[in-house]
């Protein structure tokens, strides 16, 4: 009786909820919008095969020059066709990373700043770490960059890519990124140049090639590449062909979250809420683009619409009154002790229920007992950090930053982020790799770290606007008595020792699991990086709307 009294209350007129305006979605007709219908596909796809085995048999007579090797890997990879080749790639890595004729030849021959840095940035992306001993050529007798090679704007762009990739302890890429930016934002402000390297120029210095979404940074360089001189035809063909049959992949699986999305009728159901599938797709096509991965991506973009609407009904909805038995409700997986809650509060509750219940059936009937559980946990994990975050809210109390950001990592989501995101394709991972990350390991701590890091800098402007759980950057202002400017400088460089952390862990062979495994924090800290760098492009889709139209919509010309 005196929960329902409680919550009786909290659903008087008189109650003041935490409501956001969040701008509307504006994919008014999706189905129609990104409707499938290209009469060509078969006839592509023949086309693709043809292309492959061209292409390999470049791939295979390059290894005789193993620099040309590597710059052909890297063109593979930035057009967004090296999964064709993959078991190739590694076994070739392998090979010329255990030769020390080859490491002796970066460091002492006449290479340029170009071929140094590209073939640094190719071993460290595929998780070899390579030694940075072979920058110092490029040094002066006093330890720094030598000006000169501000001439070689291909070469300081290589060499800001590869600063990327440093880890901690690495003062040479430090200094690196620090020359080489600085030399970038120079060529850059000329804006009157129409050059495409200039144009590369400014996208890198927007989101740098290491940390960008794969599939945005593929439509970019493919449009970059076609304009380069020296281009392979052949490749560039394979790449466009390759990209415009994805995208017709993509907007198939679009269509089937869209319609499960539309059919839950959520946005009748729970107006305060934003409306994000589009871009909740997106992000699934982020964490994995392969076309291998296409039903991972579809649970993926599921995923994250419901766990958008629970975030939303947490921050922007329910009082502590009515949070505290939603949350207690979740922990228990069962509806009980609800039934005085809004309706709306009863419904996401039972979207969240039925979503995991299905997706653990059909972990089953797949022969995979057991996953769906860790699936169910991983919700029940960010329950109880939201649950924490509204007492403090309740409370009006400001969180120690240790405190903030303990709790932080599991208020980031990527426990579930990264556990589903694995469940998707049959053979990927075991119950090990599932248990190991209930252990919060480096990897998942570091990209979590980068996920919360990069949610605050971007929405905490948004978030002031109305009364709102604080941030790490409220936190660290407190406790240490500084300025949001200093303080908001302070989570960057934890944030980018974050990333440190993950590269280190990237480059920890033998790996304990495929690679494909680890390359998904990656992937889901570079989707992190690009929808919150500066601002919440997420949760602002105007800002998204290039981003969607240049992978679901325009297919590339032939």
């Amino acid at each position: 009786m005196e929960l329902k009294n409680h919550v009786s209350v909290a659903r008087s007129e008189e109650v003041k909820r935490p409501l956001a305006d969040f701008p509307v979605n504006i994919w008014e007709d999706p189905l129609t919008t990104f409707s499938v219908l290209d009469l060509d596909s078969e006839k592509n796809k023949e086309k693709l095969l043809s292309l492959k085995e061209k292409v390999m048999e470049s791939f295979m007579a390059s290894r005789q020059n193993p620099i040309e090797n590597i710059k052909l890997i890297d063109a593979l990879c930035r057009l967004g066709i090296s999964y064709h080749f993959e078991r190739e790639i590694f076994m070739q890595l392998e090979t010329i990373f255990g030769s020390h004729d080859f490491m002796q030849m970066i460091i002492d021959n006449e290479s340029s700043l170009y071929t140094v840095g590209l073939v640094f940035q190719i071993f460290r992306q595929f998780g070899y770490k390579f030694t940075t001993d072979v920058f110092e050529k490029f040094k002066n007798k006093d330890g720094k960059f030598e000006d000169c090679l501000a001439e070689d704007a291909k070469g300081v762009l290589c060499l800001y890519e590869a600063a990327h990739w440093s880890t901690h302890g690495e003062d040479m890429l430090d200094e690196a990124l620090t020359f080489s930016r600085s030399i970038l934002e120079e060529i850059a402000s000329r804006s009157s140049d129409p050059h495409h390297l200039t144009v590369r120029i400014k996208n890198a210095l927007k989101h740098a090639y290491p940390r960008g979404i794969s599939r945005i940074e593929t439509r970019q360089y493919i449009s970059y590449y076609e304009k380069e001189d020296s281009h392979d035809q052949t490749l560039l063909e394979f790449a466009k062909v390759d990209f415009n049959l994805l995208q017709v992949l993509y907007r198939e699986e679009l269509g089937q979250v869209f319609r499960w999305y539309n059919n839950l009728n959520l946005e009748s159901k729970l107006p305060y809420a934003r409306n994000r599938t589009v871009e909740s797709y997106l992000w699934a096509v982020g964490a994995h683009f392969e076309p291998c991965y296409s039903q991972a991506r579809i649970i993926f973009a599921k995923l994250i619409i419901v766990l958008t609407l629970v975030d939303d009904t947490y921050d922007a909805y329910g009082t502590i009154q009515e949070l505290e038995p939603f949350t207690d409700a979740l922990l228990r997986w069962n509806p009980s002790g609800i039934e005085g809650l809004p309706e709306s509060m009863k419904y996401i509750h039972r979207v969240v229920l039925e979503f995991f219940d299905k997706l653990e059936k059909d972990m089953e009937k797949e022969g995979r007992p057991g996953y769906g559980l860790y699936a169910k946990q991983s919700m029940q994990v960010t329950a109880k950090s939201y649950i924490q975050e509204a007492k403090w809210l309740n409370q009006d109390y400001v969180a120690t930053f240790d405190e903030y950001k303990e709790n932080g990592v599991y208020s980031a989501s990527f426990l579930a982020l990264s556990t589903v995101s694995f469940l998707g394709k049959v053979d990927e991972v075991t119950l090990d790799v599932l248990e190991w990350l209930n252990t919060f390991p480096p990897l998942l701590v570091s990209s979590s770290l980068i996920g919360r890091f990069c949610n605050d800098i971007a929405s905490c402007e948004f978030e002031h606007k109305r009364k709102h759980i604080v941030t790490s950057i409220d936190c660290y202002m407190k406790q240490y008595g500084v300025s949001w400017e200093k303080a908001t400088e302070e989570i960057k460089v934890m944030a980018s020792d974050s990333w440190k952390t993950l590269n280190q862990e990237l480059m920890m062979k033998p790996h304990q699991f495929p690679f494909s495994v680890v390359m998904r924090f990656l992937n889901l800290s570079r989707v992190m990086e690009v929808f919150y760098k500066k601002t919440d492009i997420f949760t602002q889709p105007e800002l998204m709307k290039d981003y969607v139209v240049s992978l679901f919509l325009n297919k590339i010309p032939i």
